[in-house]
């Protein structure tokens, strides 16, 4: 039997999968051979640093990405079992799991491996991957060596551990590969079963698209996924589907699955009622692919059965369950008696389930009890009959005469719940720990199918509300195990003869009176009517409108349907933030009551916020005078060391580049730290993101940067005393550019960083030395509709006109630097509006709202309507600003705040007609259809829009209220330093354009992508037949600020129409459309005519005619069906007029020109132009290839001493025709070395 490394390495091995994408997780998309090269390095890492060795573990723990996938897999190969450890895991149990497993590494990802990086050593992925010896050998491993170990509820309060051999998941694959194959062109979704499912579709060579994590139970999101890239087969619980069902119409439900071919259900009892509801949405021309299988699966023995319920509902009566199937062959499954020892029962007879054969887990670890009572060592004399070992699955069910399988439900000490097996005793066991509890028993209530739910009987020490029981559960139990229900009772019944609870004797659950206490009933109107919905949809009769719809037993998919009622029952649409903001019924109807008055939508106290936050004591009289006398008028900081926060963000990596570039000062970094990604690593790649790293600067960066790991929200900056304490003494300035931006979420969700940071950073600049203060604030601290608001106004009454998360803590923040300031710290503020590309990379914040307008105006050929004043200012300009006050103008600016606002910039419109000047046309239409619009487009762009539209744009009017900014403190210090703010204007035509380059691997093919991408900030697919001239190309650009993402290579023979018509196909796929094609291909040979014919003859007659004529042919169907484009021929002087020595080059290029010549009459009515580039003499490799001597030392003129073209004279002539508004044609360009006209 194989291992799940030897399927891998099997499947890796063969051509034809090598090449195919097997992991898709947004932008990423890796291969099988990437997949399979990574996974090699990083399990070889594992061995090198960390000792992994065979039947060791490794933990993953990171939310569900590409990823894990990929330490999924390297894991396998270093012989090591992988432990998944739920990011929703409470730390006690992760604390639990790690001590006893004891991982050799745990991988991470930034974001989420602080919260246990000190209970194993971590690997934390970051932008690269560590590369370690060759000479490390990964072990060889057997089908019995243990492949991962799973978790799940045990039965004392802890979970347990379940060690799952290689030949289990490797027996299951290889029968689904068998029974359920792939086909062309499948691609999976995986989530809910992610360890299960993900490696799956990768061994056959299937795109695995990963669903984030947020997606999974954002029901609309989940079906925007599914349809965007066509998924052909997913698994979901029952409960799940159900959910998908519940809140979307017919319509959309079958535009979700049309393209699907295999809907898996799993972890649930499946009912018959969903299986009719989903058959009888789809039509019966989808019906008749579509196969919806039933799989009947047990982490302790992986796949039992399989079911085709749409051949099942078809061709079988109803009932209330739909069967499971046929069991696995080789799979042994035993229906038996427990009260009588191992006795099966007879066919057709219900009983508990009991499972044999390959795929039994190895045992649960450190459970000796447990591994007793489930996993059954079978009896020598019934060997023959049951096998030698079964599991104890805990199902109760029975097998039909045709040796079908049907469940009917769980028994009494486990049950599993939205598709999670829960220990009865386990919940109990937690329950009875709590001090003010006595006894209890747990049950499960609600028929098998539905949503079922726990209920505790508890019998108390003392008084204490459901509502306090619920909150100290969930400090220890994972939140699907916490009862929805607890009945208090005196005692509990007991069977007189055993004196065992009595289960039976139990009373129903009264949701009435045992739910909620008689003091948080409803008291409003709108309380009565939202208790109702929630009563509905949790299965209730009543609820406590002061708990938390999460903590009475809800969970994402019964929000999504909760939200979807309150918009029918009150016609609003809420969403699932203001829901989790919102979580009862009491705090969610005051939000629905004031809906209109959107002034208490985001309440908060901001003057309370302020004073809970002041250090009122930070008034050091004797710091203070001693650091003014020490400053004179003439005081410079150019040369001291400054504290930089925010460093690895959009306007603080400018920051950092100016003051090395312009000042000799000495930086430190604060930067969070990530185990396994060094903070040298985080901070190299904010700077070559934003296109601005050299050379110099990465040597400047090594002598005068120092980074130290620590978060600005934490307690002397997450350093230790010691640390700390020599840093306070280290520094000199602070420049405090850290804060999490983010216009969707509320006050509390970013306080930390942006209120708690700041008072933190305050704190250091008062302790032992004073260290003067530039913060970095926001306009949005101001009100909205205000004029002429400059530097000076009194900014106090704010209380109620801030109505975002962001300027409310920003505001706060502010305040509490004034208030310092006050005191005598010298500080200054500068209020910064929105930050555009910097004007020498032209690199965007990808995340700012502008740009995304733009972004999606562009892309949707629609813009919306606006009487709007975009307001903006080039980075570039603010962090030189910044620079120079610090530098320049201590005493002038001292005290001071500067807006760095642009109230006179350019109107929406006009930027429109710029862009429809740059020949990307756009129409103008209402903003709210233009809204509608973006929000059916699944792309991450127009999605992160439209939540900030939905959050912050009520109307147009939003655009027409904003403040209007002087900058009086700013132009003074402008005029002084002689310097003007900047005017934003229209910028080159070619910027975002999509170009096509052949012949691009050296000389003129080369300039050109050069010139293009650096200069032009065009997105360039460039081929040649030299594959690693194109990769040497790429490493170059990259190197000089190009960002990869704009950079497509493919190599490709222009002579094939097969070879360009599939570079085509990538940059449509990659880009999404075709703006320019550049054909450069060529080549020319000196030959007498006298000594032909020759190879060289037919050589350029197929590069130069035919390779251009592909090139053509394959570009225009898009450009006629985009109704815009431009070809640029690279043709030759000798196209206008013959040159001896070059008679069949001169031929070639006369046929391109004339072919260029009818084609542009042609294509006059497509808005597409052609340009013919005539180049002279030009220094390239290409006047090196001649063979015929006799024609080159008569007619080769290029070495004759005089100056002759570069290939940058050529590209920049390129540059300019594609430069020319849509209106210009520029059809030819004659182009010659001056000392040698034609």
């Amino acid at each position: 039997m194989s291992t799940l490394v030897e399927l891998f390495r099997k499947a890796a091995n063969q051509a034809e999968l090598k090449s195919k994408i097997v992991v898709c997780d947004g932008d990423t998309k890796w291969t099988l051979a990437e997949l399979d090269t990574m996974s090699e390095k990083l399990a070889k890492h594992f061995v090198e640093k960390y000792g992994a060795k065979r039947g060791d573990c490794i933990g993953i723990y990171m939310n569900k990405c590409a990823f894990y996938a990929l330490a999924y897999t390297a894991a396998l190969k270093a012989g090591c079992a992988y432990l998944p450890l739920d990011v929703f895991y409470p730390q006690p149990l992760l604390i639990d799991i790690i001590t006893e497993i004891k991982p050799v590494v745990i991988c991470s990802t930034p974001d989420i491996a602080n919260c246990i990086s000190d209970l194993a050593p971590m690997y934390v992925f970051g932008s690269s991957l560590p590369n370690p010896s060759q000479s490390i050998k990964l072990p060889e491993i057997g089908p019995d060596d243990r492949a991962y170990i799973v978790y799940s509820s045990g039965t004392t309060g802890k979970p347990k551990g379940i060690e799952c051999p290689h030949r289990g998941a490797a027996f299951s694959y290889e029968y689904r590969f068998v029974k359920y194959p792939y086909v062309e062109n499948e691609r999976e979704a995986c989530n809910v079963f992610f360890v299960w499912e993900l490696f799956r579709p990768i061994l056959q060579g299937v795109e695995m698209y990963v669903i984030p994590d947020n997606v999974i139970y954002d029901l609309p999101e989940l079906c925007r996924f599914l349809s965007t890239h066509k998924i052909t087969r997913m698994m979901f619980t029952p409960s799940l589907l159900e959910a998908v069902l519940d809140t979307h119409s017919d319509e959309t439900i079958r535009s979700t699955f049309h393209t699907f071919r295999t809907i898996l259900l799993c972890g649930e009892v499946v009912t018959y009622l969903l299986l009719k509801r989903i058959l009888d949405i789809l039509p019966k021309m989808e019906a008749s692919f579509l196969s919806i299988l039933n799989l009947y699966s047990i982490s302790e023995c992986h796949d039992v059965s399989y079911s085709n319920l749409t051949e099942v509902f078809y061709t079988q009566p109803s009932r209330k369950y739909a069967p499971v199937g046929k069991v696995i062959p080789g799979v042994k499954v035993h229906v038996i008696d427990v009260s009588e020892g191992l006795k099966e029962v007879p066919m057709g007879v219900p009983g508990e389930i009991f499972v044999g054969g390959p795929a039994l887990a190895i045992g649960y670890i450190n459970r000796p009890e447990l591994n007793q009572h489930r996993f059954i060592t079978v009896p020598d004399e019934l060997r023959d009959q049951l096998g030698d070992r079964l599991y104890r699955t805990g199902d109760w069910g029975y097998l039909l005469p045709n040796s079908v399988l049907e469940i009917c439900g769980r028994c009494d000490t486990m049950v599993k719940i939205r598709g999670y097996s829960i220990e009865i005793l386990a919940v109990e066991s937690v329950i009875l720990e709590l001090p003010y509890v006595k006894s209890c028993v747990v049950i499960s209530v609600g028929a098998e199918g539905d949503d079922k739910q726990l209920a505790a009987y508890v019998v108390l020490k003392e008084n204490v509300t459901r509502k306090q029981m619920r909150a100290d559960l969930k400090k220890q139990l994972p939140f699907y195990m916490v009862p929805s229900y607890f009945v208090y009772l005196t005692s509990l019944p007991v069977v007189p003869a055993s004196s065992k609870v009595d289960k039976k004797a139990l009373p129903p659950v009264d949701q009435q009176k045992d739910a909620v206490e008689a003091s948080a009933l409803p008291k409003t109107a709108t309380e009565e009517r939202l208790a109702k919905i929630w009563a509905e949809v949790l299965s209730r009769t009543a609820v406590d409108i002061q708990e938390s719809f999460f903590d009475l037993g809800g969970h994402s998919l019964m929000a999504a349907r909760l939200l979807h009622k309150i918009e029918e029952e009150f016609g609003i649409q809420l969403n699932m933030r203001e829901l989790f903001a919102t979580p009862t019924v009491s705090s969610l109807a005051r939000r629905i009551d004031h809906k209109d008055d959107s002034d208490n939508l985001e309440h908060v106290d901001l003057a309370h916020q302020v004073n809970i936050h002041d250090f009122k004591d930070n008034v050091m009289d004797l710091h203070l005078r001693a650091f003014w006398r020490s400053t004179d008028m003439d005081y410079s900081f150019s040369r001291d060391i400054v504290l930089l926060t925010g460093v690895t963000g959009f306007i603080g990596s400018h920051i950092l580049v100016k003051l090395l570039l312009t000042t000799e000062m000495r930086v430190i970094c604060l930067i969070r730290e990530s185990a396994g990604v060094t903070t040298q690593s985080r901070l190299i790649d904010s700077i070559e993101k934003m296109g601005m790293m050299t050379n110099t600067l990465n040597d400047l960066i090594k002598s005068r940067v120092k980074i130290i790991s620590g978060d600005v929200a934490l307690v002397r900056l997450g350093l230790s005393e010691e640390e700390y304490l020599f840093l306070t003494y280290e520094v000199d300035i602070v420049i405090h550019a850290a804060a999490y931006v983010n216009l969707i979420f509320p006050y509390q969700a970013l306080h930390g960083i942006n209120v708690l940071g700041t008072r933190n950073i305050l704190d250091f600049c008062h302790q032992n030395k004073v260290k003067p203060l530039y913060y970095l604030s926001t306009d949005a601290v101001i009100p909205s509709n205000l004029k002429d608001v400059d530097e000076d106004i009194s900014n106090d009454d704010v209380q109620g006109k801030l109505m975002n998360g962001y300027a409310q803590t920003k505001w706060v923040a502010e305040r509490l630097v004034i208030n310092s300031q006050v005191r005598g710290l010298p500080t200054v503020i500068f209020r910064l509006g929105n930050q555009a590309a910097s004007m020498s990379t032209g690199r965007w914040n990808n995340q700012d709202f502008i740009y995304l307008l733009i972004f999606c105006s562009i892309q949707s050929k629609m813009a919306p309507d606006l009487d709007w004043v975009v307001e903006f200012t080039p980075v570039d300009f603010t962090s030189s600003f910044i620079t120079q006050i610090l530098t320049k103008s201590f005493r002038a600016s001292m005290g001071k705040i500067f807006h760095l606002t642009n109230s006179n910039g350019p109107t929406w419109r006009q930027i429109v007609n710029w862009i429809n000047d740059f020949g990307i046309p756009m129409r103008l239409i209402p903003l709210q259809q233009w809204v509608q619009l973006i929000s059916t487009n699944e792309g991450a762009e127009y999605q992160q829009l439209h939540k900030l539209l939905q959050v912050i744009v009520k109307d147009d009017t939003f655009f027409g209220a904003q403040s209007m900014y002087k900058r009086t403190n700013t132009e003074k210090v402008l005029k002084d330093m002689g310097g003007t703010y900047p005017v934003v204007t229209k910028r080159k035509a070619t910027v975002g354009k999509v170009c096509i380059v052949t012949g691009a691997s050296t000389g003129i093919g080369e300039a050109i992508v050069r010139e293009l991408a650096l200069i032009g900030y065009m997105k360039v697919v460039f081929c040649a037949r030299r594959r690693t001239k194109l990769m040497e190309l790429v490493s170059k650009l990259e190197a000089e600020g190009c960002m990869s993402s704009n950079l497509l290579p493919v190599a490709c023979d222009i002579t094939q129409m097969s070879d360009i018509q599939f570079v085509v196909s990538r940059a449509v796929e990659t880009y999404g459309t075709i703006d320019v094609l550049v054909n450069n291909a060529g080549c020319m040979y000196y030959e007498m005519m006298k000594n032909g014919p020759t190879k060289e003859w037919n050589l350029q007659i197929d590069v130069n005619c035919r390779g251009t004529m592909n090139c053509i042919g394959a570009v225009l169907p898009h450009m006629i069906k985009a109704g815009s484009g431009h070809i640029v021929n690279i043709t030759s002087d000798a196209g206008k007029r013959g040159f001896a020595g070059l008679a069949v080059y001169s031929g070639t290029k006369f046929f391109i020109e004339g072919m260029s010549q009818a084609l542009r009459l042609e294509m006059v009515e497509h808005g597409i132009r052609v340009t013919n580039v005539q180049p002279g003499d030009v220094e390239t490799e290409i006047s090196n290839y001649s063979t015929d001597k006799e024609a080159c030392s008569k007619y080769d003129v290029s070495k004759a001493g005089h100056p002759i073209l570069s290939s940058s004279d050529v590209a920049r002539a390129v540059l300019y025709a594609v430069n020319q508004p849509s209106s210009v044609a520029v059809n030819e360009i004659l182009i010659e070395p001056q000392a040698t006209p034609i």
